[in-house]
């Protein structure tokens, strides 16, 4: 008896993780998408609204789901504080920074993001929506390659995380 319900814990542990592993890369494509979004709203405040770097953040901060949610809140507070941040750069960088660890973006898509902070606030409003544009357009590509690697990969883990278990079980009765 307690030979089966050891056995159905190690395969359900080992499930999990696979689960758990699988979710990562949905995250991913969902955190992406969500980001794209939330720049072409970022176009259009600054283009049709008028509305200063700060302020769009902060609206941003209402509309977006999280972590991306606390990413705009942070550089917008830190823009409208001044606290040892004297660029709309530094601030976006600055929020990236603190909650990439919250993030489920690789290197590559945060890249993107970190340049696009490079020209945040630094010219016109045609040169911004240029520069958004632009970062949309990479954004978009690594999310079509995240989600090839959610189907590549995401069932393989699902799948992994099941068979794993059932041979932890096999080799270990």
């Amino acid at each position: 008896m307690f030979k089966i319900m050891g056995a159905a814990m190690i395969i359900a542990a080992a499930t999990a993780i696979g689960w758990v592993q699988s979710s990562s890369y949905a995250s991913r494509v969902r955190q992406i998408r969500q980001m794209i979004h939330a720049l072409e709203r970022l176009e259009t405040s600054i283009m049709y609204g008028y509305t200063p770097l700060d302020e769009a953040f902060r609206d941003l901060s209402h509309q977006a789901a999280a972590p991306l949610k606390q990413v705009f809140g942070y550089a917008s507070d830190l823009m409208q504080s001044r606290a040892g941040v004297t660029t709309a750069k530094d601030a976006w960088e600055k929020a990236l920074h603190v909650y990439k660890g919250r993030l489920s973006m690789k290197d590559q898509d945060l890249r993107v993001l970190y340049e696009l902070g490079a020209s945040l606030g630094v010219s016109d409003r045609e040169d911004q929506r240029n520069h958004l544009r632009h970062a949309v357009k990479r954004l978009e590509q690594e999310e079509s390659a995240a989600r090839d690697d959610y189907l590549q990969f995401g069932r393989m883990s699902k799948s992994l995380g099941v068979l794993s278990g059932i041979m932890l079980v096999i080799l270990m009765y």
